[in-house]
């Protein structure tokens, strides 16, 4: 069979079947050329309706977690600010998520889960810093790091 997408020759078994009318015929793409048409559709998706995708997304963490959640994508416009709220720094909704200003949903408080006034946006970086951090452990490091500017100064 040639495929639609790259336009190679290849073996039967390298097209998927279809699951909707005719039954028991291949789909004219091939396995690789359909999984790239898939990513380019999830990351337009993404691009599109960012609000959307993040809604679908703590949906589906909530059902993981089995934790309640009542968000959609309305609401998650209306709390979006282009500013992280710890931080200070720019975020961005369509920001990749393993960058630093990637805006990402953060529960204030876990067990009640993704609900409407307990979710926030907030930067990747103020997120990884939350969650390695205890109030203890940041007071120690505050202490620590005013001390070590205070002896700074003083020389």
């Amino acid at each position: 069979m040639k495929c639609r997408g790259c336009e190679k020759e290849k073996p039967e078994e390298s097209f998927p079947m279809r699951k909707d009318y005719p039954k028991h015929t291949r789909r004219p793409y091939c396995y690789d050329c359909a999984n790239n048409i898939q990513r380019a559709r999830y990351e337009r998706y993404k691009r599109e309706s960012p609000f959307k995708h993040k809604a679908s997304r703590a949906k589906s963490r909530a059902s993981s977690l089995k934790v309640p959640c009542d968000l959609d994508e309305d609401y998650l416009e209306s709390i979006w600010t282009d500013t992280c709220p710890v931080l200070g720094i720019p975020i961005s909704i369509s920001t990749p998520r393993g960058e630093p200003g990637a805006a990402e949903l953060d529960r204030f408080d876990p067990f009640k889960g993704y609900v409407k006034g307990n979710v926030v946006f907030l930067s990747r970086k103020a997120n990884n810093l939350k969650n390695q951090l205890t109030v203890e452990t940041a007071f120690l490091l505050y202490q620590w790091m005013k001390k070590r500017e205070e002896d700074k100064n003083g020389d």
